[in-house]
């Protein structure tokens, strides 16, 4: 299954009121601060990074210059920049958690998620209520196949923002990977409720139904996935799969060629199309897919040729 590669950021460049300094200093790094997340939220961030980088040079101990300087870093896709600024910050002020959760998110950027998952980790444990910190946690053990404590980090999300249908979505890919399917439709069926816009949550619901047998709401959610998006390969590949556990194999000899005049050199669908037509008993037509489909590279159909075709 595709794992889903959306992040719930929080990237909203804002400010933290640190208390304790009020000198004339510390006025005009706040008004640098102020003028970079100005310049930042109207997309000038060039002149951003200068008005930050003046202000952190004017208060080497301000916290808050640091951390807007790393969200405008990661914004910029610098990522090491970012995480070492995010450090900065921590080493001045450890208590909060958007400057593990910023890091976590850049550490992530760099596929370093043993220490995304460590951030995420630290952050939730500094703020319990932080359901997009347990979101991307959850995704970034998705992404390293530990399923099981992943589905309890959408679980937990989900405790603190109960209209959430990406996590509801991913923990039941979770379940699927986990292969209990029956969980996973549940979850498939209620991300679909929560958000019915969603093609890929029709695709998945798709496919849990075909494992457990339900070929014909597989097929109706596989078209309905067409529908949001034609032209789409995979789904009409399993609209096809569909279609030949029903014994339809007229129509998926249909579908099938719907896939061949959107993707000429589909060995998969050549050889499928051929296997449909020798159901209908057409031996020659599916030896032609089949040689073509051999052609392509495609052992399967190179078997089927020696098997049925004689050649």
């Amino acid at each position: 299954m595709k794992k889903a590669s959306v992040f719930l950021f929080i990237t909203v460049l804002f400010s933290f009121l640190f208390s304790g300094r009020v000198e004339a200093q510390v006025r005009l790094n706040k008004v640098l601060i102020d003028s970079g997340i100005l310049k930042a939220r109207l997309g000038d961030y060039a002149s951003a990074l200068r008005d930050l980088d003046k202000a952190v040079l004017t208060d080497s101990g301000s916290a808050e210059a640091f951390y807007n300087r790393g969200v405008l870093k990661y914004e910029m896709q610098d990522y090491q920049g970012a995480i070492n600024d995010f450090n900065r910050v921590l080493d001045l002020r450890k208590s909060y958690a958007e400057p593990f959760f910023h890091r976590a998110l850049a550490k992530d950027a760099l596929k370093d998620y043993d220490g995304a998952i460590n951030d995420y980790t630290r952050a939730v444990a500094l703020k319990a209520d932080f359901p997009d910190a347990f979101y991307n946690k959850g995704l970034d053990l998705m992404e390293m196949g530990n399923y099981t404590e992943a589905m309890m980090n959408f679980t937990r999300a989900l405790q603190y923002k109960p209209v959430f249908p990406e996590a509801i979505y991913n923990r039941g890919l979770c379940s699927y990977n986990l292969k209990d399917y029956t969980a996973a439709i549940r979850d498939f069926n209620e991300a679909i409720k929560t958000d019915s816009m969603q093609a890929d949550y029709y695709s998945s619901r798709g496919v849990a139904l075909a494992a457990t047998g339900q070929y014909q709401d597989a097929k109706l959610d596989f078209i309905h996935v067409i529908s949001m998006r034609p032209g789409d390969i995979p789904a009409l590949m399993n609209k096809a799969l569909a279609q030949m556990y029903l014994k339809q194999y007229a129509d998926a000899v249909a579908t099938y060629s719907e896939i061949i005049k959107l993707q000429a050199n589909s060995d998969e669908a050549y050889t499928n199309r051929g296997v449909a037509r020798q159901y209908l008993e057409k031996p020659e037509e599916a030896c032609r897919d089949w040689e073509k489909a051999s052609a392509l590279g495609n052992e399967k159909a190179r078997s089927y040729l020696v098997k049925y075709c004689k050649k």
